[in-house]
């Protein structure tokens, strides 16, 4: 691990520690209160906990690749995982805002603001600091 890099992978466990878990919260009490939830036709609790138990080597895979300094693998792992996070708001596609509750609601945009916190600091790496380029010129 290239020393300069610790300060963005700290920032990078915090964030994705952060949003794990408002995953898990929201996940679990999507499976929890499954009925509760407006959801589209052939979808059941068990598909939720399926999918984040899918999902969630995307993050550690991507935690991982980052701190080696593999910087394109670690961007689309977190990609996948951000963006998973991010579509979580597409609950309201299958029911109005009064068809949650206010924990619902909490649960969702904590999930879609740490979500975007992630994507950003995916951005702010590959686009501005460039990391990637750091990785190329090591090999």
């Amino acid at each position: 691990m290239n020393v300069e890099n610790k300060p963005h992978q700290t920032w990078l466990l915090i964030g994705l520690t952060i949003n794990l878990v408002a995953t898990i919260l929201h996940y679990t009490d999507n499976f929890i209160f499954f009925t509760n939830y407006p959801a589209p036709a052939g979808m059941h609790p068990q598909h939720i906990w399926i999918a984040w138990l899918i999902l969630v080597p995307f993050a550690v895979i991507g935690y991982i690749q980052y701190a080696k300094g593999n910087f394109w693998v670690a961007y689309s792992c977190l990609c996948v995982w951000a963006l998973t996070s991010v579509g979580g708001i597409a609950h309201y596609f299958f029911g109005s805002m009064s068809d949650f509750s206010l924990k619902m609601h909490i649960f969702i945009w904590f999930e879609e603001v740490t979500g975007l916190a992630l994507l950003g600091f995916v951005f702010w790496s590959c686009l501005i600091l460039r990391e990637w380029r750091k990785e190329r010129l090591l090999n």
